[in-house]
């Protein structure tokens, strides 16, 4: 079976057994702690993927780290994740967990790569106007992208919208030479 469909599973198990027990900020702080560890402890990721530690050593090594820091639904999940031999899927269930949360909550993640930084105030204008656009609640992230001339893009889910210098200049010309 293909492993994004298994860490799917899981992470909507996960999501589905947090809504039940009314745990799902717990669980999702969790979620992103572990995240947090996956992407920034290189010794975390090295610790889940090495095949030379054995399961019950592992269990060990991340019970003393993150026992008490983290609910009992999360350790219960990292205990199955290691019982199985499928604690290289955390990251994956990470990331579907953190989806279908921000889904429920109705949050749109929306990055905006600008040639430069952008002023708070301007920030704070572009994110009322999409949230007023899209009536969810934006996490806007700002992307500094110097090959930009000028303008910016915006991501919102799958689309773009190239606002961008750039793309101008490149229409421009294309229209000038058919």
């Amino acid at each position: 079976m293909n492993s994004s469909l298994i860490a799917v599973r899981y992470a909507k198990a996960l999501f589905s057994l947090a809504n039940e027990q009314t745990k799902i900020e717990r669980v999702n702080k969790d979620i992103l702690l572990l995240q947090s560890y996956c992407e920034e402890e290189d010794g975390f990721t090295t610790l889940l993927s090495s095949a030379i530690i054995k399961p019950d050593q592992k269990k060990k090594m991340i019970h003393s780290v993150l026992e008490g820091h983290l609910d009992v639904i999360t350790m219960n999940l990292l205990n199955l994740l290691l019982d199985n031999k499928r604690e290289g899927l955390l990251e994956d269930i990470n990331r579907h967990f953190i989806s279908l949360y921000k889904k429920q909550l109705g949050i749109k993640d929306v990055v905006i790569y600008s040639a430069m930084p952008l002023e708070p105030d301007y920030l704070e204008t572009i994110q009322k106007y999409l949230e007023a656009q899209f009536k969810f609640t934006v996490l806007l992230t700002v992307k500094v992208k110097p090959d930009l001339l000028g303008g910016f893009i915006l991501t919102v889910d799958d689309k773009i919208i190239d606002l961008s210098l750039n793309t101008k200049l490149k229409q421009l010309k294309k229209e000038l030479l058919s």
